[in-house]
């Protein structure tokens, strides 16, 4: 299981592209395992965290040859589009899956883990837009959307995610404080379907929320 630690940074009243800019600073990681053969598509995808007490600061880097972005609205399906997600689990109790298209249209859901997979997907609870809009995100391919490209796509995703966001919690970020998560890479309508992970899955279909193939992050 992978560790990752997490770096505070002191970016109080910057915006997100001087965020962006001290996020470059740091360690880069890797959205790079490929779980299941038969979707062996494996694009670029990188990413940078880091933290103060009332946020997560996190960045995606992506090259890939399909880019798809038909979803506009808080909660649509953007997994179906080119998308970049961080799941999290703070207690063991629930835990959260933040799906970002690449123009930024985000998915916030919260559930408990369960074996049946249809019913964990039907119990799992969408965050109100309200909530979802105080996470600030920018992508360098802009907000409009489009069907199918292909080609060689290189984008960012930006974003500062709110203690607020994390609603079913009572959350203040310090130092030390550990949590399990994920980070993810798919597309399930582009040209080359893909599912990618940060930390190695194991079942025998692609299958994102399975919290026991989270890995650590801490805060240091």
């Amino acid at each position: 299981m992978k560790t990752l630690e997490v770096p505070f940074l002191n970016v109080a009243g910057k915006n997100l592209l001087d965020i962006s800019g001290v996020l470059d600073k740091l360690e880069i990681n890797e959205v790079g395992v490929v779980n299941w053969p038969d979707y062996p598509y494996r694009p670029d995808v990188k990413f940078k965290m880091g933290w103060d007490a009332d946020n997560l600061y996190l960045k995606f880097m992506v090259n890939e040859k399909s880019v798809r972005a038909v979803n506009s609205e808080p909660n649509s399906p953007v997994w179906e589009d080119s998308c970049c997600e961080f799941f999290c689990d703070f207690d063991d109790k629930g835990y959260y899956n933040l799906e970002t298209n690449c123009i930024g249209t985000q998915l916030l859901g919260y559930g408990e883990k369960m074996d049946d997979r249809e019913l964990a997907a039907k119990s799992r609870t969408r965050a109100d837009a309200a909530v979802i809009n105080k996470i600030k995100k920018s992508s360098t391919l802009g907000t409009g959307t489009f069907d199918v490209k292909t080609g060689d796509f290189s984008y960012e995703l930006i974003m500062q995610i709110p203690v607020e966001a994390f609603h079913k919690h009572h959350l203040r970020f310090e130092k030390g404080m550990t949590f399990k998560a994920n980070f993810y890479k798919c597309g399930d309508k582009t040209a080359k379907m893909h599912f990618l992970s940060w930390n190695p899955i194991h079942s025998d279909t692609p299958n994102f929320h399975l919290p026991e193939f989270f890995g650590n992050v801490k805060l240091v």
